[in-house]
């Protein structure tokens, strides 16, 4: 047998069949999130707007948002090689999870400008949350150097389709209260 090889492959191809678990781990995620995205994007403004307040106070919430997520994203570009990147993965989740739960639960204006500030929500249609350069790194490393180009290609993909379907799915609420309606009937 060569250098490098083992009885099952050469030690580049055990450590690509490996990997893949965390490239797919990764494509779920990034599905999931712009699936949301894309839905918040929309229902985002409609939720406020029914909370009373007028375009100005949606367009300040959202523009907080998107503000503390690129405030968010830089700090943790100067201080990211010295985090673990699952452990900053798990608590930029965990920060999401925390901003979706007090916008449903909390009415006021400037208890949600602050949720929206400090926390992750993002109020528009593409990806600009802390997550990407994270799991940009995480593609990266994970990745054989041949299939880089085709693996970031495929989170593009997921992210833009998923994200076109979240936003497309907030019709999908209304289609099914009509439709529940007329059968009522």
């Amino acid at each position: 047998m060569l250098q490098g090889q083992s009885a099952t492959g050469t030690i580049e191809e055990i450590q690509a069949k490996s990997l893949r678990p965390d490239i797919s781990l990764v494509l779920v995620a990034r599905s999931l999130r712009a699936f949301g995205d894309g839905y918040v994007a929309i229902l985002l403004p409609v939720h406020l707007s029914r909370l009373g307040y007028d375009a100005f106070g949606v367009g300040f919430i959202a523009t907080a948002s998107l503000l503390s997520s690129a405030l968010l994203t830089l700090a943790l570009g100067l201080v990211a090689y010295r985090i673990p990147r699952r452990r900053a993965l798990l608590a930029a989740a965990l920060l999401m999870l925390a901003t979706r739960l007090g916008f449903a639960g909390i009415d006021g204006f400037w208890p949600l400008l602050v949720i929206a500030f400090v926390g992750t929500l993002n109020p528009s249609g593409g990806d600009v949350s802390v997550f990407l350069p994270l799991e940009h790194t995480v593609l990266s490393h994970v990745v054989a150097d041949q299939d880089r180009t085709a693996a970031f290609a495929r989170y593009s993909f997921v992210g833009a389709f998923f994200g076109a379907l979240g936003a497309l799915s907030v019709g999908v609420v209304d289609w099914l209260a009509q439709s529940s309606h007329r059968r009522l009937r």
